[in-house]
């Protein structure tokens, strides 16, 4: 497909195999994967009077370029095939730019602004940015620089100016080393100034949080000299390092794993074990030799791999700031290293239903997600948020175990990017607060895959997205929250970005979109200050779509979570009055 240019302010016309297409249409620009909560990749939906065309950018992940330090990439490259590409050309990606997931695409978080975690210097891939080429609504190529007033409208900017196509980085020349190390589990008694204390001294720090057992831990990064040796020293095997914070070593342990976070949310077979479970993994997290993101092996015991873990380790700069974790749809797709793999669920299943006498697929084991939300916290904020998340542990839902969920934090810096999320002065400084749940994918008894089963202890989320975007006035990461947190009235995002900037934005949109043939239906929710309920009631808040106004909303009908059945309360007294799916019991 490509588009023509028309005369100047009409909209491209498109041609798909080279067939004129004589509908105007609707585009949007994305790959397939994961990291998009809330849809803003998502095309609005095409009508008698418009078609809708979705471009995929998994075929366009080429180097087109080298100058120096200078590489032009094509935006569907990976951040794992630049920093592959990177290593092999002797130059390094710089430390605090890149996100803790290595599969996503270089253009996608250039568009949403997305993070890495430096405090102090760079934190985010648009910081290393130079030059981006994009096609527009009208069929034209324009080059800019990325601090340009364009170039500030397409970081952040949610691909409404255009198609990126060309993207310059700024790398730094050698291979360089970074060292990674753990202050180990310690009381959140103080946690707040202890916080602050470290972000003095240091630039790039992931803070992992468990306010229900008053615990957490930091892991910092730091460049060292080149010439410090491998800790562990690496080796080269055939298996993929793998991301995030289960690493299934085969189908029998992902599926063991599966049948305990089912255990935790349904308290079975006791209410005692399920917590006794909960506990565990709590602890798991704070401890560095079992939890934490994998970089690569070393050799282990009589011969076998081992994992390296982040939070104790000396490699090179270009692999201890992530790890791919094996996207679906991508060349790499298909080797089982996630948890989410699809097809390692279908192996599993299918092994089940063979074993059975009387095959069954309501007793299969459930497949599990890792549903996050996150948001930008001011620095100034957050002795005020680390009470707030203790009152959650406290009063919101007192005694209960955290159930797979706890709190991950980022360092981040200022932009000057016009709707980017982290949008603000020079002396601000953020944290990148996420929110973060193990999840059994369970349906409602009679329903189809959706909508799930209530997860337990859903107010610990309704609660605390509500929290961040109205009290806080924190601004979400436009891929890693759900769309309720985009389409609410109570709290519009629109709000929370200066009203010149959005000015600026949607001028930007004129001239290079007039058609606005690149905004999204979400996008336009955004624009609009929030939209009315989505129609998936009765169970809206099971797939976290709205925030609950009444008990039916709450959609525990089926099997009881937990206490049992949930019905739309406000928040106990000492917090924030915002509604949420409690126990019917509380009072």
């Amino acid at each position: 497909m490509h588009l023509m240019a028309t005369e100047a302010g009409k909209p491209a016309q498109a041609y798909v195999g080279g067939d004129l297409i004589a509908l105007p249409v609707i585009l949007h620009c994305r790959q397939l994967g994961f990291h998009d909560r809330s849809g803003f990749a998502c095309a609005k939906g095409g009508t008698s009077k418009t078609k809708t065309i979705t471009l995929l950018t998994q075929n366009m992940r080429s180097v087109l370029g080298k100058n120096g330090v200078n590489v032009k990439v094509q935006p569907g490259m990976t951040v794992a095939e630049l920093q592959v590409y990177a290593t092999a050309n002797n130059l390094t990606v710089p430390l605090g730019t890149m996100p803790g997931y290595a599969d996503l695409t270089i253009g996608g978080l250039v568009a949403t602004g997305a993070h890495g975690f430096g405090g102090k210097g760079n934190s985010n891939v648009a910081d290393i940015v130079k030059v981006i080429t994009f096609v527009d609504g009208t069929g034209k190529i324009n080059r800019v620089g990325r601090n340009s007033r364009v170039g500030r409208g397409l970081a952040g900017g949610l691909g409404m100016l255009g198609v990126m196509t060309e993207i310059t980085l700024q790398l730094q020349p050698g291979l360089g080393k970074a060292r990674t190390w753990s202050t180990g589990a310690r009381s959140d008694k103080n946690m707040a100034q202890e916080l602050q204390d470290l972000w003095d001294k240091h630039s790039n720090m992931l803070i992992y949080w468990r306010p229900d057992i008053a615990q957490y831990k930091v892991v910092i990064s730091e460049v060292v000299p080149s010439s410090t040796p491998f800790d562990p020293p690496f080796i080269s095997t055939d298996l993929t390092p793998i991301g995030g914070f289960v690493k299934p070593g085969n189908d029998d342990s992902q599926q063991r794993t599966g049948q305990l976070i089912t255990a935790v949310h349904l308290d079975v077979p006791t209410a005692n074990f399920s917590k006794a479970l909960c506990l565990g993994f709590g602890a798991t997290i704070m401890d560095a030799n079992q939890f934490g993101w994998i970089l690569g092996f070393k050799q282990g015991s009589g011969g076998v791999p081992e994992p390296v873990i982040l939070d104790n380790a000396t490699g090179l700069t270009n692999r201890v700031q992530n790890s791919d974790c094996d996207n679906p749809g991508t060349p790499q797709s298909g080797t089982g290293g996630c948890f989410f793999e699809p097809a390692a669920w279908e192996r599993i299943h299918a092994k089940e239903l063979a074993a059975m006498q009387t095959p069954d697929p309501t007793k299969l084991t459930p497949s599990f997600s890792f549903e996050e939300a996150e948001f930008t916290l001011n620095r100034k904020n957050l002795s005020a948020f680390i009470e707030d998340g203790k009152l959650m542990a406290s009063k919101l839902l007192p005694g209960v175990c955290w159930p797979g969920s706890f709190f991950v934090m980022r360092t981040g810096g200022p932009t000057s990017d016009h709707i980017g999320p982290q949008f603000g002065s020079s002396s601000d400084r953020f944290l990148w607060v996420e929110y973060a749940q193990f999840r059994p994918n369970i349906p409602i008894p009679g329903q189809q895959a959706k909508p799930r089963l209530q997860k337990k202890a859903s107010a610990l989320q309704e609660y605390w997205e509500q929290l961040m975007v109205c009290k806080y006035k924190a601004r979400p990461h436009w891929g890693k929250c759900w769309s309720r947190v985009f389409t609410s009235k109570a709290c519009p995002i629109k709000d929370l970005y200066p009203a010149s900037n959005w000015a600026t934005q949607l001028s930007l949109q004129q001239q290079y979109d007039p058609a606005k043939l690149f905004e999204t239906s979400m996008l336009s929710a955004v624009i609009a200050g929030g939209v009315e309920k989505p129609a998936e009631l009765p169970f809206c808040t099971n797939e976290l779509g709205c925030y609950c106004t009444e008990d039916s909303e709450c959609g525990t009908t089926g099997v009881p979570i937990g206490p049992g059945p949930l019905c739309c309360q406000t928040a106990p007294t000492g917090m924030s009055p915002y509604k949420v799916c409690l126990p019917c019991t509380s009072s």
